[in-house]
């Protein structure tokens, strides 16, 4: 994670918090690096990446707002979204810690151990 800030900042598209580990998702040929309870971080989601919404605890893009495909399928698995995080992809790694507040539109580094969710 860009260790230049403490917290990114994006759009709040679904509430609630989530703690997991990140895992960035480039293509359709990554879904199935997604394991249960990761942080799903990519560019942009479409009808095509809606499976890995029941897999994320968590979901981060680079694009996107209150009505972008993101952010209704987030709310409708009831998982937190931060969206329009810029250049989300080179500032967060696979393997990071983090707490995902899709309330407040934030993301840090999580310290802890990943894994726990709650709304």
């Amino acid at each position: 994670m860009d260790v230049s800030k403490n917290v990114l900042t994006g759009t709040g598209a679904s509430p609630g918090i989530a703690c997991g580990t990140a895992r960035t998702v480039q293509s359709i040929d990554q879904f199935s690096d997604l394991r249960p309870g990761e942080v799903l971080v990519c560019r942009t989601t479409d009808p095509a990446w809606t499976p890995l919404f029941a897999v994320a605890s968590a979901v981060i893009t680079e694009t996107g707002g209150m009505l972008s495909h993101a952010a209704i399928v987030a709310r409708e698995y009831g998982i937190p979204a931060v969206l329009g995080l810029n250049h989300a992809l080179t500032r967060i790694t696979t393997g990071t810690s983090l707490v995902v507040d899709g309330t407040h539109g934030t993301v840090r580094e999580n310290p802890a151990t990943a894994g726990a969710t709650s709304s």
